[in-house]
């Protein structure tokens, strides 16, 4: 139930990260679709990611001597985590919620007092999280996929934002051929 937990919130937390990023970088006034389609690409890397985490996850437990105990200190360290990431998450959709309301005001309230303030914490959250959770159980297996989740969840609009460039440079790059073909002629 606790690595449930944790995959729903890191996959929020990605989708909401592809909103982030795809945040002021679009022109259009109906941005729903637009938005819609950064969260679901943002869900996507984020999928990665728990699927990378999972992988060392269990790759240590295959290691471990002792893998009952290893389970219960990753048990543990994610309970740990989940008090510090659920009141934020809670927050930000209750948030989410009160945006729903077709109101200029009641958006920009809500941008201006929670997702603002909120996404300038947000590392400080992850960080908090993780070191509340490795304290339960300070293994070197926790704290290193600990630090492998954390610098994944840190850099996950970093790599959206990549992605978009090097996606819509391969736009241009196609674009500008036949540009150029029709110039030459």
């Amino acid at each position: 139930m606790i690595a449930l937990m944790l995959w729903l919130l890191a996959t929020l937390d990605a989708a909401l990260a592809g909103y982030r990023e795809a945040a002021g970088r679009n022109a259009l006034i109906r941005k729903r679709r637009y938005y819609r389609r950064a969260m679901i690409m943002g869900a996507l890397f984020g999928q990665v990611a728990v699927a990378l985490a999972a992988s060392v996850a269990l790759i240590s437990l295959a290691l471990a001597a002792d893998r009952d105990s290893l389970v219960a200190d990753y048990e543990a360290a994610g309970s740990r985590m989940l008090v510090v990431y659920l009141p934020f998450t809670l927050i930000v959709l209750l948030a989410f919620l009160v945006r729903s309301i077709r109101s200029v005001d009641i958006r920009s309230i809500t941008s201006t007092l929670i997702f603002g303030p909120f996404t300038l914490i947000r590392p400080l959250v992850a960080s908090a999280g993780l070191l509340y959770g490795v304290f339960a159980a300070p293994r070197p297996a926790i704290i290193g996929l600990g630090a492998l989740v954390l610098t994944m969840m840190l850099s996950l609009e970093k790599t959206l934002s990549l992605f978009r460039r090097i996606t819509a440079r391969d736009v241009t790059m196609t674009a500008v051929p036949d540009y150029e073909s029709r110039r030459a002629e």
